[in-house]
């Protein structure tokens, strides 16, 4: 097999995993993993939302299984989580338990898996996600003490996007990276300093530009196309020309990626709702450099509508995690919705022999009872 996946019962998703740290959720239940030790959160879930949130399909058609929970680290320890769930921002104290209010979003629920991004200084940025009908301003945010505050660090002008994919730190230009989309002239990337300053603007807002998850290389950035408008596409971004390549195709939009730290990368496509944009199958595939890359499993979307149900998603871990062992999440798919699972690459791939995609059969079951559940 190409992949090995174990699956973590009573895990919905997996937020940021590492060697010294777990986060994962199950509706508005989080739960952090540190150090031997278990604690576990209830962010607010008011009304009929507690009902809703017992049943995994309610949850997934009203939505109610999606959350962001960001670790804060002081001294290597997890203090505290932000989270994000309802259109709140939260400031979870891991030691005391307290579940604090710090920001109400002004037109969008939550963010994008893996789109909240940390700098050396210790900053804290993402921008909101949000359907924008009225195509109002979208603001990025910053928080410079751990998620206890947060301003305003920049605003894109109302009808230039729709919403911003996500932030993300480059370890090799120093720089916070900003992605934006989606439709025509709204798809660009946005590179500034770790203040959000010297900003730089890439793109001329086509489909090209729109991505959910850039990877960094010391010579350029790459990523693949979230684009349901075209036909989606691996791009390479020169660093030093600023010279745009496209390069492979992907069989469906490409949503979230992830480079792990023994130097290979992994990304997964999505089966979006628009017809033929996609052939109702997510795709994983992995790479050694993040230009070559290689597909190792496929799952089916469940059949569901998915304008209610939603498209067919993998989603990855925030945190340091390599190849050995990394987590990944799935969505409205076969065998794979709201469960989440620890994955290996093996032997075969690492080698970078030819091999064929594996199904869902190879996902095999941790032996240990759920985790108990509940929604209050």
């Amino acid at each position: 097999m190409p992949i090995s996946l174990e699956e973590l019962p009573g895990v919905e998703i997996v937020h940021y995993a590492s060697e010294d740290a777990l986060v994962w959720s199950r509706a508005n239940q989080v739960t952090v993993e540190a150090r031997g030790e278990r604690r576990r959160f209830h962010l607010p879930n008011p009304g009929w939302r507690a009902l809703a949130s017992m049943s995994r399909l309610a949850r997934r058609a009203a939505r109610l299984d999606k959350c962001n929970a960001f670790p804060v680290f002081e001294d290597g320890r997890v203090v505290a989580l932000v989270a994000i769930r309802l259109g709140q921002v939260y400031r979870v104290d891991v030691r005391t338990g307290e579940v604090t209010p710090t920001l109400t979003l002004r037109n969008c629920r939550n963010v994008l898996h893996q789109s909240i991004c940390v700098t050396p200084k210790g900053y804290l940025y993402f921008g909101e996600y949000g359907t924008n009908p009225d195509y109002r301003p979208v603001p990025v945010y910053r928080s410079r003490d751990g998620g206890r505050s947060w301003e305003l660090a920049h605003e894109f002008p109302a009808r230039s996007i729709r919403h911003v994919h996500g932030c993300f730190w480059d370890p090799y230009g120093q720089r916070v990276w900003v992605a934006t989309g989606d439709g025509k002239g709204e798809a660009y990337m946005l590179s500034a300093d770790e203040e959000l300053g010297d900003l730089r603007f890439f793109g001329d807002g086509s489909q090209d530009y729109r991505t959910i998850f850039p990877m960094f290389l010391e010579e350029a950035v790459v990523w693949g196309m979230d684009t349901d408008l075209a036909r989606p596409h691996l791009c390479r971004l020169d660093r030093a020309t600023g010279e745009l390549t496209k390069l492979r195709t992907f069989p469906g939009p490409v949503w979230y990626g992830k480079a792990l730290s023994d130097g290979w990368h992994v990304l997964a496509t999505a089966t979006e709702a628009r017809p033929g944009t996609s052939d109702d199958r997510a795709h994983l595939f992995v790479s050694r450099d993040a230009l070559d890359w290689h597909e190792v499993f496929v799952a089916d979307h469940d059949g569901l509508p998915k304008k209610l149900f939603k498209s067919g998603v993998i989603s990855f871990a925030d945190g340091p995690q390599s190849s050995a062992e990394f987590y990944l999440s799935g969505e409205a798919l076969r065998g794979m919705d709201g469960r989440s699972f620890r994955c290996s690459l093996t032997a075969l791939t690492r080698e970078g022999r030819d091999v064929q995609p594996g199904r869902l059969r190879q996902v095999r079951q941790r032996r240990r009872a759920p985790e108990p559940f509940s929604v209050g």
